[in-house]
């Protein structure tokens, strides 16, 4: 018994075959996740390591030097990228695609553990991370107000960033503009000198007498007691009487040498908005979560909780949300789903004419599709522009099978067999091997796809996974609805019905389309060298076209905010980049399409105050008359006139 047979006389199997993949469709589409590119993971393992107050050339020989010679033995590297900045080290390897990130990460940590004594003692342990592709802030807060720059630190760190990791799909609060609380030793050299203390004496002095320790227990007969050996200082003016060292036998203080002064750390990031100082929140999500869903979530948070409970004279602005443009994505390929089915089924029920068969073939459309949603999620990839794309183009593909054996069972009832069932199984029976083998021609075209290596091959495979099950599951349903509701539902009019006059003015439209292609094929056939040549001069002349077409990774579109990068010479102090950085601000402010400006110095974990970042959001595209791709030109030439620093704008 073929699988059509089956589907025919076990009409209940197969519309409960096609319910579950519907029904598992339905379940996957509200739990997948949702993005604007495919999730690519890149082998990359980065090294940090903090030297406080080194210069880079200690950095790159005490620290950078030795462990990319311990990790350059990793196999499988591509290439290793090392960056030694003033009391940091960053390495970055890159490894083959084909090599397992996770392997390559405890590879890595091994290698770094075997030059840990090699490292200086002042040396903070080296971290090893895997570098996500992904996680990069999905959305930026600013936090800004008639409140000083501690204030504003304290509130976002304590209060603002603990909230905001407890929603679900954060996985991470960045602070950008962040200058934690810090009691400042301030030497004094003229004093130090008269008393003859060194800067080394303080130190000592320091790991002498503001410690803790582990005093074990005092047992009694009957009780126990925890001895706490607490010997810091709690307040700057028990600090201050810190005993340094001893002249002639008096103790010289810590105040007679030094200032103690309640403040932050160094000035090493700096963050402003629209002008402004402030404090930045970036919200990285979790890998392969949904960014609307969880953008979504974070409004609503701010707006149920966080800002109604802010310190009066404090705001809280959203600086930039990645959920405006996929969401407007999304949708519109959405659309271009509903639109391109509702378009196949136009196009079935002209050339068909029955309102009945083109409900039967479209059927195929929604169970296929949900389907393919479902293989989506259970191979754990998003909706996004390369799913959608294959979903797109899966309407016009899952049809076919459907028609072929649509057409051939509309044939037996029509001029073999009258009786529905018998005609259906018959009919769909001749046709198997057919539509099999149409189905795995396109099945040959892009499964392949998804074994292609290197960059492409990751950003292209759930585009290729995607159309490939589409297409399976639209062969699954043409052998298994298509016949069965073609053995209940289909009906055939007898000969001398006459049509409407809608369907008659399809016919004759048809017939005189019939009747210009009979012309052209006699002419072709007369002329046949012409024909050959024409061909010859449009396959040739492709070629022109190809190498002057422009070619890049991605079309560029106008999502209404763009980025702005600046670097001073090196060995800049952050003062000088923030004075080159309002030159930026101010050329940003002068046109009026730009409404907001998140300016940054030091990020990353390099915080090298020489670079600064300025994230400009543009007015909504209906209420500007220029678009980014115009904006972007003109803001180049104008950021190349800054004097003493390099600026260059690009897309975000």
């Amino acid at each position: 018994m073929t699988l059509p047979e089956l589907s025919i006389k076990r009409h209940v199997l197969a519309w409960m075959l096609s319910a579950v993949l519907v029904l598992f469709g339905v379940i996957s589409y509200d739990r997948i996740g949702m993005d604007r590119y495919p999730y690519i993971e890149f082998p990359v393992v980065s090294i940090t390591t903090a030297l406080k107050g080194a210069n880079p050339d200690i950095v790159d020989a005490s620290v950078t030097n030795i462990i990319e010679s311990s990790v350059n033995s990793t196999p499988g590297i591509e290439h290793i990228q090392s960056t030694s900045s003033p009391g940091v080290s960053v390495i970055a390897i890159t490894f083959n695609l084909e090599k397992k990130i996770d392997v390559a990460f405890n590879e890595v940590q091994a290698k770094v553990n075997q030059v840990l004594r090699r490292l200086p003692k002042d040396v903070d342990p080296p971290v090893v991370a895997k570098v996500e592709t992904n996680a990069q802030p999905i959305m930026w807060l600013a936090v800004q107000g008639d409140r000083t720059q501690q204030q504003l630190n304290q509130y976002a760190i304590n209060i603002l960033k603990k909230r905001l990791e407890t929603i679900d799909g954060v996985g991470e609060v960045r602070i950008g503009g962040r200058r934690d609380r810090t009691i400042r030793v301030e030497l004094l050299p003229a004093r130090m000198a008269a008393m003859s203390v060194t800067a080394q004496d303080i130190n000592d002095a320091f790991n002498r007498e503001h410690v803790q320790l582990a005093g074990g227990f005092v047992v009694g007969e009957k009780t126990e007691s925890l001895v706490k050996l607490d010997l810091e200082f709690h307040s700057i003016d028990a600090l201050q009487q810190m005993v340094v060292g001893y002249k002639a036998g008096a103790p010289i203080l810590l105040r007679d040498v030094a200032e103690v002064i309640d403040g932050l750390t160094d000035n090493r990031q700096l963050a402003r908005f629209n002008g402004e100082t402030t404090v930045g929140l970036g919200i990285v999500k979790v890998t392969n979560t949904n960014t609307v869903a969880i953008v979504d979530k974070v409004k609503q948070k701010i707006d149920n909780e966080l800002r109604p409970q802010l310190p009066p004279g404090m705001q809280l602005h959203i600086v930039s949300n990645d959920a405006v443009f996929i969401l407007e994505i999304v949708n519109a390929l959405k659309e271009h789903l509903l639109e391109g089915t509702l378009l196949a089924a136009l196009v079935v029920w002209l050339f068909l004419q029955s309102l009945r068969s083109t409900i039967i073939i479209s059927l195929a459309i929604p169970v296929s599709l949900m389907g393919a949603i479902a293989v989506i999620y259970f191979f754990g990839y998003t909706l996004n522009s390369l799913t959608l794309l294959g979903l797109l183009l899966l309407i016009g593909v899952v049809v076919d099978d459907a028609i072929v054996v649509l057409e051939n069972i509309f044939r037996h009832r029509e001029e073999l067999d009258a009786d529905p069932v018998s005609a259906a199984v018959n009919g769909a029976n001749e046709v198997v091997f057919a539509v099999i083998a149409a189905t795995l021609s396109l099945v040959s075209i892009f499964a392949p796809v998804i074994f292609m290596s290197g960059i492409i091959g990751q950003f292209f495979r759930s585009f290729a996974v995607v159309v490939t099950f589409g297409v399976l599951v639209s062969l699954f349903v043409s052998l298994t609805l298509t016949p069965m509701l073609c053995s209940r539902f289909l009906t055939v009019r007898e000969k001398g019905h006459h049509h409407s006059r809608v369907h008659a003015a399809i016919e004759r439209g048809f017939q005189r389309l019939d009747a210009f292609y009979r012309r052209l094929l006699g002419w072709s056939l007369l002329n046949r060298w012409k024909i050959v040549l024409f061909t010859l001069l449009t396959v040739g002349s492709s070629s022109f076209f190809f190498m002057n077409v422009g070619k890049t990774f991605a079309p560029e579109q106008d999502e209404g905010r763009f980025l702005v990068y600046l670097r001073a010479p090196l060995g800049s102090s952050i003062d000088y980049t923030d004075s080159r950085l309002k030159m930026v601000e101010a050329v940003l402010r002068a046109h009026p399409e730009i409404v907001t400006e998140f300016a940054l110095i030091g990020l990353g974990s390099a915080g090298q105050v020489n670079q600064g970042t300025v994230v400009a959001r543009m007015a909504p595209r209906e209420e500007r008359r220029i678009s980014q791709q115009e904006i972007l030109p003109i803001l180049r030439k104008e950021l190349a006139e800054i004097p003493g620093a390099r600026v260059f704008a690009a897309p975000y």
